[in-house]
């Protein structure tokens, strides 16, 4: 295939991808679970109304509960499942119920038929919906009304007194108004989970969580559409092989190194020079970040302590969780906003006019909102904003914890940023001849606009949104930023990088980009419905989720294989090639997207293994080895580059970096693969044998090999932070003092210092 058909093809497939979504999203706002107006009790009179459920609802977004515990299996995987739990607890007080109204007796009193018939009766009480759409009411009958109000009391006590064995402080809700408002929500999420939707025999969840004594047990849709997603893999995985060799999309003739000698002696330009503190903010939003991942390894294993008494004390589990979710998002986005801007010049051919002064402005404003947002989401968790917690505290939503001003500043940076990419990029001039790299440089210049679109959809909600329409648009962002948007920007910053380090071609890299980005888009966008599976959208969902999700892991590798080979090639011919480690970082990135991103993601996608693993720790297991593994080692790649032509030579120091690049893959392969994953393999063992919420019961987790295992992630934990990241910290605290000279000016060519023709 022609440059032009890919180009075409990539285009085609992006429209009905984002379309394909925005589409079933209005199917599935009509779908969506009712908030009731009335809540009425058997005799008619009112115990709550929806707007109670709201209000519960935003009390759990203020304290930051999504990063304790979960809902419909969204949120942190080591708290309770607070819908599973209030589901349990209610399917077994009206089961008891039943029992003591037919028989006189409690429920482990019967004899065994007698247990039988009574386990009919609840699965059909539980099922039954007696929701009036016409009165907008729900009527609760003998049995749900009693469970009500045992629940009520369970979360009443839990966040008043706390509960050690799940990390809740006392007072973790300060208010009794505010837990009665929590209770009812909780008990809205399990009605939901549990009542058949109109005109099926499932619940609004698609029967999630797995409680077989109240009738949830996995769809005939589960079952089909698992088998759709691996025939998917299977032919998406034959084209693809197909059109790489047919169309020997990884092959042709390098460009050599000359170019990327060069790069490593040629002297800075004004924002190139103020771009480098933006990476030692990086390596420290790196380290505060693992340190805190240290601390939930610890509170995973001893909730709510630590070795110093005053931590555990005064940090709870939802800021641990909170602040490891943000720093990961802020310092990869870091890297990609510096690493972009000392590539600007180089790339475009010239420093624009008050460039430096540009990028000074933004890394003030990067600081503000890195600052604000984190301080605001620990103040919010305390409850200290009162009504203002949407906007100045912590929103809620996992991944998207951040008040919604720092949001919207976020937003006004990442446009600043694009202006101030985009001045150095885009160039006219006679020397920008080459067709091919002025089309990878406009590919490079899209994928960044569309990182910035793409973030906006974050703000297509707000308090008192919908659950379940809020969560289909924070998975936009979640999802389809991250894994689908980040990707194809990642693949265009990997073509540009091979062509600056002069291991591929501009016309290959292009070629490769184009194909690359088609699959993507199909893959990672509509993929993105198997987060919806078990989140009160309708089932189409399942098909959607199940057929373009398994193709994910199809794309996931391509450009760096091609770049490896050329390295060999270079290697082979005895050169000491300058970016040695930069390359390495971007193989690791490699190997993360076949191993965190495709392996692990494949396993849990497929329908109705995700509907026993959902909210377990093989998905912490694939959110690790994906977002460290893919974006982490990308941004170091990045990083490394960058850094490489903004010391002097002979201050580069490859033994350094080859212990951090040691430390940090392997620290991350001992932890997937020796903690996470086992512990995985046995919740979904449990959630099959015993229901959910016993696979999060802490009871669970003080099992002895369980125990074993979550005291064993101090290993990888302690090596990815002391041999991984504080070598690569000492390593760029020691050689900023050595940066090279700011010789170039403004508007002096950049590509005449390189002594190169592009």
């Amino acid at each position: 295939m022609s440059t032009e058909t890919l180009k075409k093809a990539a285009i085609i497939c992006f429209i009905i991808a984002l379309g394909g979504l925005l589409l079933g999203g209005l199917f599935a706002n009509r779908e969506a679970p009712p908030y009731p107006d009335r809540v009425l009790a058997p005799d008619g009179t009112i115990l709550f109304t929806g707007e109670d459920i709201l209000a519960g609802q935003d009390v759990y977004q203020r304290y930051g509960l999504m990063d304790h515990g979960s809902v419909w299996g969204h949120g942190s995987q080591r708290g309770m499942e607070f819908s599973a739990v209030t589901l349990h607890r209610t399917g077994g007080k009206v089961r008891q119920q039943i029992s003591i109204s037919e028989y006189g007796r409690e429920y482990e009193q019967l004899t065994e038929e007698e247990k039988d018939l009574i386990d009919v009766r609840t699965r059909r009480r539980m099922k039954a919906n007696n929701y009036d759409p016409g009165k907008d009411t729900l009527q609760l009958d003998a049995a749900q009304m009693a469970a009500l109000e045992e629940n009520a009391k369970f979360w009443e006590s839990t966040f008043r007194d706390g509960n050690t064995d799940y990390g809740f402080l006392p007072g973790q809700i300060p208010t009794q108004e505010e837990r009665k408002q929590l209770g009812r929500f909780f008990f809205w999420t399990a009605w939901v989970a549990s009542t058949a939707r109109p005109g099926a025999d499932y619940s609004y969840t698609n029967n999630w969580p797995h409680e077989p004594e109240v009738g949830n047990v996995p769809t005939t849709e589960t079952y089909i559409w698992t088998i759709g997603g691996i025939v998917s893999l299977f032919i998406t995985l034959g084209l693809f092989i197909f059109w790489v060799h047919r169309d020997r999309l990884w092959y042709g003739q390098p460009m050599g190194v000359p170019l990327a000698e060069k790069l490593v002696d040629m002297p800075l330009t004004s924002s190139q020079m103020k771009a480098a503190k933006y990476f030692l903010v990086v390596i420290l939003l790196f380290l505060l970040q693992t340190s805190f991942g240290g601390l939930l390894a610890h509170y995973t294993v001893h909730p709510g302590s630590f070795y110093i008494p005053i931590v555990g004390k005064l940090i709870p589990y939802s800021w641990a969780k909170t602040w490891h979710l943000q720093l990961a998002i802020f310092w990869i986005a870091t890297t990609w906003v510096a690493s972009s801007i000392y590539l600007a010049p180089i790339v475009g051919g010239r420093e624009p006019k008050k460039q430096g002064i540009l990028v000074q402005i933004l890394f003030a404003a990067v600081l503000l909102v890195a600052v604000g947002s984190l301080g605001g989401e620990v103040l919010g968790i305390k409850g200290l904003f009162g009504d203002a917690w949407f906007w100045l505290g912590h929103q809620g939503w996992e991944f998207l914890e951040l008040g919604r001003l720092w949001q919207i500043l976020l937003f006004i940076g990442l446009l600043a940023w694009l202006v101030i990419v985009y001045r150095a990029v885009q160039n006219r001039s006679a020397k920008f001849q080459d067709e091919d790299f002025r089309k990878l440089v406009n590919f490079y210049v899209l994928s960044a606009i569309l990182v910035v679109l793409f973030f906006a959809f974050g703000l297509f909600f707000s308090r008192g949104t919908h659950l379940t329409v809020a969560d289909y648009w924070r998975w936009f962002v979640v999802h389809i930023w991250v894994e689908s948007i980040f990707e194809f920007f990642g693949v265009a910053v990997i073509s540009v990088l091979l062509v600056a380090m002069g291991l591929a071609s501009a016309k290959g890299a292009l070629r490769v980009a184009y194909f690359t980005a088609a699959l993507v888009f199909l893959s990672g966008i509509l993929g993105t419905a198997h987060h919806y599976f078990w989140y009160g959208g309708p089932s189409i969902w399942l098909a959607i989720g199940s057929v373009f999700s398994s193709m994910e892991p199809v794309p996931l590798f391509g450009l760096v294989v091609r770049g490896l080979l050329e390295y060999k090639s270079v290697k082979k011919e005895g050169r000491d090639f300058a970016y040695k480690w930069p390359m390495y970082f971007l193989v690791a990135s490699s190997f993360w997207n076949f191993l965190g991103a495709g392996v692990f993601g494949f396993l849990i996608n497929l329908p109705l293994v995700n509907y026993f693993e959902h909210g377990t720790y093989l998905t912490v297991n694939h959110g690790h080895g994906a977002l460290f593994g893919v974006y982490g080692m990308l941004s170091i790649a990045l990083l490394l580059f960058s850094w490489r032509g903004l010391v002097e030579r002979k201050h580069w120091n490859d033994r350094l970096l080859g212990v951090s690049f040691w430390g940090l893959n392997g620290g991350l392969l001992v932890m997937t693969l020796a903690t996470l994953f086992p512990v995985g393999i046995a919740q979904v063992w449990t959630s099959y044998k015993e229901g959910l919420w016993m696979a999060r019961d802490v009871s669970f987790f003080e099992r002895p090999i369980v125990a074993v295992l979550g005291q064993l992630r101090i290993i990888p934990d302690t090596i990815i932070i002391v041999v991984g990241i504080l070598p690569l910290a000492y390593f760029l605290f020691k050689t900023f003092p050595r940066l090279k000279a700011q010789e170039i000016k403004e508007e002096e060519s950049v590509w005449d210092r390189l002594g190169v023709k592009l």
